[in-house]
C-alpha cells in the first residue's frame, strides 16, 4: 500500500515539478554530434581561475558567429569527494561558492560551438562589466576528427541562460527533463515515464530487480535473495542545470544476522540519458566460503505491450513483447554488453561496461522473459512484460581486489536496429578537452612551450 501511495504522489509531483522548473530538450549538436556526452574538466586545468566564485562564471558558445551562453555547473568536491550539499547526510566544502582546483566544471559536448577569436570573445562580453579573464576550451572527437569550442568567462555580470536540461524534487526523490521523468521509491526506481513524440506515456515500470542465489561449501546453506531484503536510503543530492546527482546507501541483509553492505552509489541523471557508475571491493575471496553464487540486476517491465527487444543474437525484427515466450525467446542465451526496449518514436538503450578483471572472471548473461503468467513477487504487478537485465553467474570465481561496472540508460528518438553502434563506438572512445587560448595572456614564465 506504501509504495502504491508514494507511486501516486510522484506522478502528481512530476506535473508539479514540470511546471515549476520546464526543463528544456536539448537542441541541435554543434561541430560535436554527441547527445550524451558531458565534459567535466577540473578548474585546475583552466589555469589561474582559482578563488573566482562561482557566480562570476559563464560558459558562451558560438553558432554561426553568434554567442550565446549555455548550461552548466560547478561541482565543487572536497579532494577526490564530490559534494552534494542536500540531504541528511550531505557534505560540505571548505570554501562553498568558490572555484577550487579539485572542482569541476560540467556542461554537454553537444552545446559546444565553433571557434571565435579574441574580438568576437570580447564583443560577446560588452555587457559583462569587469571581465576577469575567458579561456577558450576546445573539444575534440577522436571518432570523426571533429573539434568543438566554448569560451569560459569571468566577470562581474558574465551571460547566463535561465535554460536548465533536468529538475528534482527530493520530497518524493523524482527527477524530470523535458523528454523522462524517474521516480525512486526507496532509492530504487519505480516510476519511468518517456515522452518522445508526444506528450508523457503510462510508467513504464513495475521495479527494479536485484536477485542472487548463493549456496555455501558442503551446502551447508543456500540463500535467495531480492530487492526487498535490501535497506536502501538517500541520503545525499545536488540538483544543476546539466545533472542531477543522487547518493544512495545500500545493504542486504541474508539471514543468520548476516549484514552484506554493497556500500554508497552515485547516479547521474542527464538530460538524454542516465550513468550508474559502481565499485566493488572484495577484502577476501567468495570461493573460501561459498560454491556458488549467481546475481541478477535488472527492471520489470509494464505497459510495454506492443515493444520490441533488441541485442546481439536476436532476430532483426527483436523479440516482440507481447506477454508470452515464444521458442526463439525461450532458446535465447544471450551475450553481450547492450540491450535496447524499442516502440515507434521511443526506445531505451542500456549499455554496460566492466573492468577487464570482472569480465574476465564473471560469466555475464543477457536476461530476458516476456511472460505474464510468472508472478516472482515482490512486484506491483504479477508477471514479467518483460523482465530485462543481466545475470552474472560464477561470481564465486572473483579473487581479491577491486572492480568497477558501469550502467548508462540512453533515450533514443526513432530507433531502428544498429543506432546503437555509434553509441557503443562513443562509449569506448571518449572526448577530450583542452584549453587552448586565454585571457589575459599568461606570463610567459607560465606559457607553455609551442609544439
Amino acid at each position: 500500500m506504501r509504495g502504491r501511495l508514494l507511486l501516486v504522489a510522484l506522478v502528481l509531483a512530476s506535473a508539479r515539478l514540470v511546471r515549476a522548473t520546464a526543463p528544456v530538450p536539448l537542441g541541435p549538436c554543434g561541430p560535436i554530434p554527441r547527445r550524451f556526452d558531458p565534459i567535466e574538466l577540473e578548474i585546475g586545468r583552466l589555469r589561474r581561475l582559482g578563488g573566482t566564485p562561482i557566480a562570476h562564471l559563464g560558459v558562451i558558445a558560438f553558432r554561426g558567429g553568434r554567442p550565446a551562453p549555455i548550461p552548466f555547473q560547478v561541482d565543487e568536491r572536497e579532494g577526490r569527494k564530490l559534494v552534494l550539499p542536500d540531504g541528511p547526510e550531505a557534505n560540505a566544502d571548505k570554501r562553498p561558492g568558490v572555484l577550487d582546483a579539485d572542482d569541476v566544471l560540467v556542461f554537454l559536448a553537444c552545446d559546444a560551438g565553433e571557434h571565435a577569436g579574441a574580438d568576437a570573445v570580447a564583443a560577446a562580453l560588452a555587457d559583462a562589466g569587469t571581465v576577469h579573464g575567458w579561456r577558450e576550451l576546445s573539444i575534440a572527437d577522436p571518432l570523426r576528427e571533429r573539434t568543438g569550442f566554448v569560451y569560459v568567462v569571468s566577470a562581474d555580470r558574465p551571460p547566463a541562460t535561465a535554460r536548465r536540461y533536468v529538475a528534482y524534487d527530493p520530497a518524493v526523490d523524482l527527477v524530470s527533463a523535458a523528454r523522462f521523468r524517474i521516480g525512486m521509491v526507496d532509492a530504487l526506481p519505480s516510476y519511468l515515464a518517456l515522452a518522445f513524440a508526444g506528450p508523457f506515456g503510462p510508467n513504464l515500470l513495475d521495479g527494479a530487480r536485484l536477485r542472487a542465489e548463493a549456496t555455501l561449501k558442503a551446502n551447508l546453506a543456500h540463500w535467495t535473495l531480492d530487492e526487498s531484503q535490501g535497506r536502501n536510503k538517500l541520503i545525499a543530492w545536488k540538483a544543476g542545470a546539466v545533472r542531477v546527482v543522487r547518493r544512495s546507501r545500500h545493504e542486504v541483509s541474508i539471514g543468520l544476522g548476516i549484514h552484506l553492505t554493497a556500500g554508497i552509489a552515485h547516479t547521474y541523471f542527464y538530460g538524454e540519458h542516465v550513468l550508474c557508475p559502481g565499485s566493488m571491493r572484495l577484502p577476501i575471496a567468495p570461493a573460501i566460503f561459498f560454491r556458488a553464487i549467481r546475481a541478477f540486476g535488472g527492471a520489470d517491465g509494464r505497459n510495454l505491450i506492443g515493444w520490441r527487444y533488441h541485442a546481439d543474437g536476436v532476430p532483426p525484427a527483436g523479440f516482440l513483447v507481447d506477454g508470452t515466450m515464444d521458442d526463439a525467446e525461450r532458446a535465447f542465451d544471450g551475450r553481450g554488453d547492450w540491450f535496447a526496449l524499442a516502440h515507434e518514436h521511443e526506445a531505451l538503450l542500456f549499455v554496460t561496461r566492466m573492468s577487464e578483471e570482472l569480465a574476465r572472471a564473471v560469466d555475464i548473461h543477457l536476461v530476458y522473459r516476456d511472460d505474464a503468467s510468472n508472478a516472482r513477487p515482490p512486484e506491483k504487478v504479477p508477471g514479467q512484460v518483460p523482465l530485462v537485465g543481466y545475470e552474472g553467474r560464477h561470481v564465486e570465481d572473483l579473487p581479491t581486489g577491486r572492480y568497477r561496472f558501469q550502467l548508462s540508460i540512453f533515450g533514443l528518438s526513432g530507433y531502428r536496429r544498429g543506432d546503437e553502434r555509434p553509441i557503443l563506438e562513443n562509449v569506448d572512445h571518449p572526448l577530450t578537452a583542452d584549453v587552448t587560448a586565454e585571457f589575459p595572456p599568461p606570463p610567459a614564465s607560465a606559457a607553455r612551450p609551442a609544439s
